[in-house]
């Protein structure tokens, strides 16, 4: 690629959703270089210096497992942090003992460690199973754990999966998780081909549901030693959850919301919520939850109301300034990219009054287009028109009401503000 051609024409784009529909595990692009939507799941890790050894040997005993136990295809090729270099897996094994001398060494001379391993034939390629753990000792990033898992593997093996989720929950006792679809990046440290920041961007204007997720430049912790935040990575905020997303302590707290009153503004049958012990304080607890069914969300289908109501939970600790690329766009580039005007705005595409992607977004309750939507009142205003109107709050009911009556704001299912929207006279 060079700077005066796009990466993707519109007809790449159409014709690769196309072949993802028929095959989930179809990748495209250059050879070894090629991209696919994968599903991934990423553990953010916050601890302190001194547990450096407990953290890596809990990395290594969940790294073990998935690759005897989950996987279906061997790794191919494995990461040696030493010489930075990728080796041919059947060739280079490490024992764990060896790993951990490693990761010391290098703490000489660098604040962290890497571990990852790959189906792919390299890297750079989107892999349906992939592994990579940066285990850091300066305090001044989270620590992290990202598994890339196969789509078709999952759906005929669900139960098995959320066991081992739970079980990496349970022992890594992370400060923040995420899962869903992604562009797939995860044996790519610590920097993200431009190619495929390209393709984050492009497809996220298609997708509600594909998530942009890079570990080693979203880290930086919310407890640095010199007392900054930095107000782009996750240490600032929650990212918008897509799929599966974790509160833990420290932001149930930041929250200032009850498990009660998380569990009542989520209160849907296709939402389950898993309350999990925190490992370090009896007193304390996590909450797992899984917004319904993984999927990509098309734009087309609408916004997603689940998505919508856990925006709207975590909106007060949200990271609304969070970096979304780990590479600045060369001059005159004609490519898209997410930067400093439209991060934010893909940050807050499920808030209300959000118009991502711009020119396509179809609101799920009226099916209408923003662009045609004539009939929309907040709650507590008056009713614009003699009809029924339907809210995302209450998305299984219609309400009749007439012109000039005030409509309900509904502050007992304590949701926040309430909109309705025009649903037809009959």
């Amino acid at each position: 690629m060079n700077d005066e051609e796009l990466f993707l024409s519109k007809e790449e784009v159409t014709d690769y959703i196309a072949e993802f529909k028929k095959d989930s595990d179809h990748i495209y692009g250059y050879e070894q270089e090629e991209f696919g939507i994968c599903p991934y799941i990423t553990f953010y890790l916050y601890h302190q210096e001194d547990e450096v050894e407990a953290v890596a040997n809990q990395v290594i005993d969940l790294y073990e497992e998935f690759e005897s136990n989950i996987i279906d295809k061997p790794f191919k090729l494995k990461y040696r942090y030493k010489t930075s270099t990728w080796k041919k897996a059947e060739k280079w094994q490490r024992t764990r003992q060896e790993l951990l001398d490693e990761m010391h060494e290098s703490y000489k001379k660098y604040s962290v460690y890497f571990i990852a391993a790959t189906t792919g034939d390299s890297d750079i390629q989107s892999a349906r199973w992939a592994l990579e753990s940066n285990i850091r000792d300066d305090g001044g990033r989270y620590s992290s754990f990202k598994l890339s898992f196969g789509d078709q593997w999952y759906g005929e093996h669900k139960e098995q999966w959320y066991g081992f989720i739970q079980k990496c929950l349970l022992k890594l006792n992370p400060i923040q998780t995420y899962s869903g679809y992604e562009i797939g990046n995860t044996a790519q440290f610590p920097v993200i081909a431009p190619e495929f920041e390209i393709v984050e961007r492009v497809f996220s204007d298609y997708f509600y549901g594909l998530d942009i997720d890079h570990p080693s430049n979203m880290s930086h912790t919310h407890d640095n030693p010199d007392g900054y935040i930095n107000s782009s990575a996750l240490g600032a905020g929650l990212r918008t959850p897509t799929w599966c997303f974790l509160l833990s302590p420290y932001w149930i707290e930041k929250l200032g919301l009850t498990e009660e009153q998380i569990r009542s503004k989520l209160n849907d049958p296709r939402i389950e919520i898993t309350k999990l012990p925190d490992t370090t304080d009896i007193e304390k607890f996590s909450l797992w939850i899984r917004l319904g069914d993984l999927s990509l969300h098309p734009v087309e289908e609408g916004v997603p109301d689940l998505l919508v109501m856990a925006n709207e939970l975590i909106k007060p600790i949200r990271c609304n300034d969070l970096k979304l690329t780990t590479l600045d766009a060369w001059d005159d580039d004609p490519n898209p990219r997410f930067d400093v005007e439209n991060s934010p705005q893909w940050i807050a595409r499920f808030d209300e009054d959000s118009s991502w992607p711009e020119g396509k977004r179809v609101n799920k309750v009226s099916n209408l287009s923003l662009e045609a939507e004539k009939f929309k009142v907040k709650g507590g205003e008056l009713c614009p028109q003699t009809g029924y109107w339907q809210t995302p709050a209450q998305p299984d009911f219609r309400q009749f009401f007439k012109q000039g009556e005030v409509v309900p704001t509904l502050i007992e299912l304590d949701w926040g503000d309430v909109y309705w929207y025009w649903d037809g006279e009959k």
